[in-house]
């Protein structure tokens, strides 16, 4: 056979081979298509044509090059091009197409290489020994190709599944909020997996689906009656999972193993569900229920606590109150009874003192009876109730002194501006009581002849309207975060410390807060004063 004849011939065959593998690889391609349109699945990422195509294109380069090297390497030379060839598409492509494309090579070698050339017809035990000799090998390299590729698919999805779950891990161990935990969760599934990511909970009345967090919020919605079943049964809903496999999505109840109708469920739209294996989801399910049964039995734990811990407060707090109420109420009586019975037996000097004792211990009950009407109001009064306006701290100060100008006793006040322009916003009248219930508890603890000093001044973004005092400070264990909450340590040996309480329930009506700076300066001063966030005045 001549040349030019040899050459049309090679290009008529590959021509007819390139037919016969297109129409095999449409029928697979039109068959995809049809299920994907059957089952709403979008196409695979590697097109079946392109996959064709370039399978053909190797083989057609492969036979090329094993024209230009058969008279150098021979036989041996050209059934190494052709493995390397197997070798690849065991690599790149599913089993089937590896068999045949090792099978197409066999041929392919028999009809060009094999003597005679040119026909199927195999001329000797040799050269049957070698071509089923590569056709075995191919086939035993191609199935441990595949083996070794399933196994490293395994192995980068479960790398793949560990990173994740750690990186949920790691969301809920640094964020405190669960709600911004949860949000941060969704973000982190739609850009791992390409899902739209929603956590949705039954309402308990109404029965209506509540978002908690969601990767695109209001967009990712499942019918009711799917998202009840899945919660109240604990059952995993969608694709491949045998319940409900025709929905859009997958519903994974966080409930799975303690059904609770508190929990909410986990919801992943099915898009890219060839991608997406549904242990994988049943495992970050399982994840996320774990981390957030932890958090809600957190904070049902810290909310016990604090409700124990405010019932103790509250017990102590009324328990001092009795008891300080009853000890200035007894010794009025007292005194009282004394000028009744024995006022003809007592001296005028005598007479006095009990009377003072009893103007004394009256007017402490007056105060301290209006210190818990006060508390009392603070508590129950809302922020419309408030007349809020711009005022100067230092007629309030005017206001407070203007106060004691009308007492008999009344303690030394000095008063110390370092803000004369600033502003404050807030209600006069509240500011004016809590700055006197500082005042009185300085006056209660203060020691020495120095004047109280009524301090005015700003720091940073704050303005502090406080007072410093001589006497003694709180101690190093005092929580001075929760000064005025109602706590048992007081200053001064009388009374029960409602003035802290009441200034601090006024701060909270400002959005501000109340200070304690002991020691302040030195270790015989104390400050407590209280804090306004800085606004631009008009």
């Amino acid at each position: 056979m001549e040349g030019r004849e040899k050459i049309c011939f090679l290009i008529n065959l590959m021509f007819s081979d390139f037919l016969a593998t297109s129409k095999m690889y449409m029928r697979l391609i039109y068959g995809r298509m049809y299920i994907d349109r059957m089952t709403n699945r979008k196409s695979p990422k590697r097109p079946l044509l392109l996959e064709a195509m370039s399978i053909f294109l190797g083989m057609i380069g492969i036979t090329a090059l094993s024209h230009v090297v058969d008279d150098y390497l021979g036989l041996a030379g050209v059934s190494f091009l052709y493995l390397i060839l197997v070798i690849w598409v065991s690599y790149k492509s599913q089993l089937a197409t590896s068999i045949f494309v090792a099978i197409a090579s066999f041929l392919l070698i028999n009809f060009f290489y094999v003597e005679p050339r040119y026909t199927f017809v195999i001329g000797s035990i040799e050269s049957w020994s070698a071509l089923l000799g590569f056709l075995l090998v191919s086939i035993a390299i191609t199935s441990l190709v595949h083996q070794l590729r399933g196994q490293k698919d395994i192995a980068e999805k479960e790398t793949f599944k560990a990173n994740l779950l750690r990186a949920i891990i790691e969301i809920f161990s640094v964020e405190t909020d669960s709600i911004v935990a949860l949000q941060k969760f969704c973000l982190l599934l739609k850009r791992e997996l390409g899902c739209e990511v929603a956590i949705l909970k039954l309402d308990p009345t109404t029965k209506d689906s509540i978002e908690l967090a969601s990767s695109r919020p209001g967009e990712v919605k499942l019918d009711f009656w799917y998202l009840s079943h899945a919660i109240e049964y604990g059952a995993m809903l969608g694709p491949h999972t045998g319940t409900s496999e025709a929905i859009d999505y997958w519903c994974i109840p966080l409930g799975r193993y303690y059904k609770s109708h508190e929990l909410p469920a986990l919801v992943i739209e099915r898009a890219h569900e060839e991608n997406i294996e549904v242990s994988l989801i049943r495992a970050i399910a399982d994840q996320l229920s774990v981390h957030y049964q932890k958090r809600m039995a957190e904070i049902k734990a810290k909310d016990a606590s604090e409700s124990a811990h405010r019932e103790s407060i509250q017990k102590a707090f009324l328990s001092s109150i009795s008891h300080d109420m009853r000890t200035p109420l007894t010794t009025i009586i007292g005194a009282s009874s004394s000028l009744l019975k024995q006022s003809q037996q007592l001296g005028e000097a005598q007479s006095i003192k009990l009377l003072e004792l009893i103007h004394s211990e009256s007017v402490y009950l007056n105060d301290s009876t209006e210190n818990i009407l006060s508390l009392v109001k603070l508590g129950m009064s809302d922020g419309n109730q408030l007349r809020m306006d711009w005022q100067s701290p230092e007629e309030i100060v005017g206001a407070v002194m203007s106060r004691y100008n009308n007492r008999e006793v009344k303690p030394s006040l000095e008063l110390v501006m370092k803000a004369k322009d600033e502003l404050v916003y807030g209600d006069q009248a509240l500011i004016v009581l809590a700055l006197t219930n500082l005042i009185e508890n300085a006056a209660h603890a203060h020691l020495g002849s120095n004047p109280i000093q009524i301090l005015v001044d700003r720091t940073n973004d704050e303005i502090r309207i406080g007072v410093v005092d001589e006497g003694a400070g709180f101690p190093k264990d005092f929580d001075k975060e929760l000064a005025g909450q109602q706590q048992a340590y007081q200053r001064n040996k009388k009374g029960f410390g409602l003035g802290l309480s009441i200034v601090r329930a006024v701060m909270d009506k400002h959005q501000g807060w109340l200070i304690i700076e002991s020691p302040f300066g030195d270790d015989k001063k104390t400050y407590v004063g209280m804090t306004f966030p800085f606004k631009a005045s008009p």
